[in-house]
Order: structure tokens, then C-alpha cells, then sequence
């Protein structure tokens, strides 16, 4: 089944009834949605209510709910963190995952993700031969840094020389950040999906971070968020904010199409296929990953 990631950004109660999310405005129905087809929920206003049950069947049911500030950017994150029924034997294999494995998986991501930059600058109309030349000099682990070399490159490609990525400046970095959050939710909950630990990661190590293996994972998409936030600042003459336009664009990711295996599937479904790639190469070691790249029908869907 395909999961769906709903937003709500308006003054409401939330409840549950029958299996079924009911959305109420002035005690009146306005809308419902079964749990099962939920994949994210994002609750983006601060007047909005909600029971225990939701949070409790939401986490019974592996739904990923991201809970947003007052300036609209994803702030908080709530995971089950027993979505499999091995979950204990997994996490035990996990953490026994040697560091030449990690540089490996970690030297795949890498390339992948400029690879993706690659991509994204190609359908502004940029030229990316620089980027690419990087993504074949990656080495295990990425000793030389290649991400930062290319990303020097990259920011001022997609965005102009005066850019500069600052997850504290309003505008075009706001809206990345708000489309990195919500991909990074959706990593998480595939890979709680699998029975692995999210906080365990393959190059990301922060005590204070729980999420570090979706940091890993999420690399390769987030010049798909670049994409879209670049098309927004292309038909936006004034200075970009979010707002219910741009959260709906942004949102569109999780529409598009992705290749795994040279098959075209929803965005959620890749994610799943990617997860339980990463768990058989840390579980299995089978390490060649099959990553996730953007279709050229989800490019257009960005746009």
C-alpha cells in the first residue's frame, strides 16, 4: 500500500474513530483519513489539538509525525521505535557493523547523492561535468571530502555566487530546510520499517542526535529539494517564505516517481525498497545498495 503524507496547517481537532483520523473545525467534520494509509502527518499550527489515542495509533502504525514551529519549519519528530518484530536481533547485528562496511556504504551514498546534483543542475541548465568529475573520485569513507568540494560548486551553480546555505537565514534556506525535515521524516519511518535503529548511523555520529542514520540516508534526495526550491525562486520575484504554496510544492516530492532496479515507483515505495537495502547490506553485508534516483517524469513533478 502506498502511504500518504498529509499536512494540516489550519486551527483543528484531531481525533480518531474507527480506525480513522477525523479532522474536526468548530466541533463540524471536515475531513478523515484512515490511519493505515498514513505514512507522514504533519501538524503545522499551534492551535491545532489532538488525542493520546492518535499519537499512540500513529506509532502502532509506523506513522512519522513532525510537529512544526511558529516560523512553520519542522521542529520535532515522533518515531516508533519497534516497527519490526526482530527489532532486538536486528539493532544486536547493527551495532556490530564494522567501519571499513561503513565507509563503503557511506563512499555509494556519496557518489549517489553528487550524482543527483549532477542531475539537478542539468534540468536548470547548468553545466554539471565538474560535479561528475568529483562523484568518480570518491573514495571508501570519502577521505578527501569530495560532498564538501562539490557542494562549493554546486550551491553557487544552483543558486547564484551571493549564495550562501545557512540553515539560520530566511528565504531559499528556509524552504530547504523545510523540505530536508519532512524527506528526513519519511527516511526514518522506512527505516524503523526495517527493525533498524535510526540513531546508529553509517558516517553521521552525534550523541545528541537521534536520527543520524536518516541523515546518512537521506543524501541522495536532497537535490530533489533543490530542484523544487529553485523553481520557486525562479517564479517568485519576491523574497520566498513558507507558505501553503510553497509546503505544497514541496510536499510534491513524495508524488513523484523513483528508479530502483530500473522500476518507476512512488517515492514512499523507494524508500521502503532503499531501507531494507541498507538493513541487508549492515545485516548481511551484502553491500552493493540500490539507491534511489529521481525519474524524468519526477523531475517534471517538481517543477
Amino acid at each position: 500500500m502506498i502511504k500518504r503524507v498529509v499536512e494540516i496547517g489550519s486551527d483543528c481537532q484531531l481525533s480518531v474513530t474507527n480506525s480513522q483520523l477525523i479532522i474536526r473545525q468548530n466541533n463540524e467534520q471536515v475531513g478523515k483519513v484512515p490511519l493505515e494509509d498514513l505514512g507522514v502527518l504533519v501538524l503545522d499550527n499551534a492551535m491545532i489539538t489532538y488525542t493520546l489515542q492518535l499519537l499512540q495509533l500513529c506509532a502502532e502504525n509506523n506513522v512519522a509525525v513532525v510537529f512544526c514551529d511558529n516560523k512553520h519549519m519542522p521542529k520535532s519528530l515522533m518515531q516508533s521505535l519497534s516497527g519490526h518484530n526482530l527489532h532486538s536481533r536486528i539493532l544486536a547485528a547493527q551495532t556490530a557493523v564494522s567501519e571499513p562496511i561503513r565507509k563503503r556504504l557511506w563512499q555509494q551514498i556519496v557518489v549517489a547523492k553528487l550524482d543527483a546534483q549532477a542531475h539537478t543542475l542539468e534540468q536548470v541548465g547548468q553545466t554539471a561535468t565538474m560535479i561528475r568529475t568529483i562523484a568518480k573520485a570518491v573514495k571508501s569513507g570519502d577521505p578527501e571530502n569530495c560532498e564538501a568540494q562539490a557542494a562549493a560548486l554546486y550551491w553557487r551553480l544552483l543558486f547564484g555566487n551571493d549564495f550562501r546555505r545557512d540553515p539560520e537565514v530566511d528565504g531559499i534556506n528556509s524552504l530547504l530546510n523545510y523540505g530536508y525535515a519532512v524527506v528526513r521524516a519519511a527516511v526514518a519511518r522506512a527505516i524503523v520499517g526495517t527493525g533498524l535503529h535510526p540513531a546508529l548511523g553509517i558516517h553521521h555520529h552525534n550523541q545528541y542526535d537521534a536520527y543520524c542514520l536518516a541523515n546518512d540516508l537521506m543524501e541522495p534526495f536532497r537535490p530533489a529539494v533543490d530542484l523544487c526550491v529553485r523553481q520557486l525562486s525562479q517564479q517568485n520575484s519576491e523574497e520566498l517564505a513558507i507558505s501553503k504554496d510553497t509546503k505544497r510544492r514541496l510536499l510534491g516530492i513524495f508524488e513523484s516517481q523513483w528508479i530502483v532496479r530500473k522500476k518507476s515507483l512512488p517515492f514512499i515505495v523507494a524508500l521502503q525498497l532503499y531501507a531494507a537495502g541498507i538493513k541487508r547490506a549492515l545485516i548481511e553485508r551484502k553491500l552493493k545498495l540500490d539507491i534511489p534516483t529521481a525519474s524524468p517524469v519526477a523531475s517534471e513533478q517538481l517543477h
